[in-house]
């Protein structure tokens, strides 16, 4: 029987269970994570390949906004026993679904290649490591330099608390906040920071939960786990500069795999990374990891003219909410005016002087 590309919005509860099922080590395909995710307001969408009335290759695609900013967003591809029909079959539905963006992304995936396709926006290439836990030893294939850490935190008292509260997660973005401030001060790229809502949708719907490496009162290192049935994903990471000395993170990542591995999951994916962060790679790669070499893509799957129609109204737009931001400014700015019917001067003017003769424009 041939293969037919298939896909659904709102798939019922027993087909989501069916399709985690079929990828257990994958908890970007659970029904734990699609909850979360429509929690923040997605619309979950079943993509896949079909034999019959049984899926052979599956994958949840979540919509979010709409209009010109509609977009379907894709994080875990499968492996895709015919690229062609898959692909020829999800830019027929993004068209369906009026998409502007879609977003193909290969967290937890298999090595799975993301082709060229037309209105491609962006690609990076990326790389994850997974960890086999079902080896007796976990200390095998550890790089020296992570035993030597791992000792030093293990000296020092550090011990490990799991938590899905709020309070919990407070302490994990704050890590992950210094941690971001670190990498910038280094020239990296980092992501802008963003609210609490996504890590608390994950740890309410049970998809996720937060390690903390505690000294004393004191956090040291934290971060976020995925779990499916038998497998975990490392979502994010945090580390405070006395952890770092320490070898928290190091430590914590040992003693998450171990409690995993007790836990009965056999496959423990430390998280990605990519070009720009070469000491990231080493870091996960010395926990004798297999590497995953990996790509995502964001596309633009309409037509020629309706990219440029599309990219003209987003400059439109973004060049009236800027000038409204600035005539806002503006107004807020103004004290009243003086007797002689002349508007007062701010007094960053009044001290700093006028700028070209005109005395009612702010000091940039």
């Amino acid at each position: 029987m041939s293969l037919q590309f298939r896909s659904m919005l709102a798939p019922p509860g027993p087909l989501i269970e069916q399709i985690a099922a079929s990828d257990p080590t994958n908890p970007f395909r659970t029904a734990e994570y699609v909850s979360a995710t429509e929690h923040l307001g997605a619309q979950t969408c079943l993509i896949g390949l079909w034999e019959g009335s049984e899926p052979v290759s599956g994958c949840f695609g979540f919509l979010t906004d709409s209009g010109l900013r509609r977009r379907l967003s894709i994080p875990s591809l499968p492996s895709i026993p015919n690229p062609q029909l898959f692909w020829k079959g999800l830019l027929q539905l993004c068209r369906k679904l009026k998409v502007w963006r879609l977003e193909t992304n290969t967290y937890g995936s298999p090595a799975v290649e993301v082709p060229q396709l037309r209105g491609e926006l962006n690609r990076r290439t990326r790389w994850e490591y997974t960890l086999d836990l079902t080896c007796a030893n976990m200390l095998d294939g550890i790089s020296s330099h992570h035993r030597r850490n791992i000792t030093r935190a293990a000296q020092a008292g550090l011990r490990v608390h799991r938590t899905r509260s709020a309070s919990g997660c407070a302490q994990h973005l704050e890590l992950m906040r210094l941690s971001r401030m670190r990498r910038a001060g280094r020239g990296a790229s980092v992501d802008a920071e963003s609210g609490n809502e996504r890590e608390l949708a994950l740890l309410a719907s049970g998809s996720g939960e937060i390690f903390l490496a505690i000294r004393g009162e004191e956090v040291m290192s934290s971060g976020l786990v995925l779990r499916s049935r038998t497998g975990a994903y490392y979502q994010t990471a945090g580390n405070s500069p006395e952890g770092l000395k320490l070898g928290s993170s190091a430590f914590l990542t040992l003693q998450i795999a171990v409690i995993l591995q007790q836990e009965g999951i056999s496959l423990f994916n430390v998280g990605g990374s990519g070009a720009d962060n070469p000491g990231l790679r080493r870091f996960k790669a010395g926990f004798g990891a297999r590497e995953i070499e990996l790509q995502a893509a964001a596309f633009c799957p309409r037509s020629v003219v309706e990219r440029k129609v599309h990219g003209a109204l987003r400059v439109g737009w973004r060049w009236i909410k800027t000038a409204a931001h600035f005539i806002g400014q503006n107004s807020s700015r103004q004290t009243g005016h003086s007797s002689s019917g002349r508007r007062a001067l701010p007094d960053a003017l009044v001290s700093a002087g006028t700028r070209n003769g005109e005395e009612n424009r702010p000091c940039i």
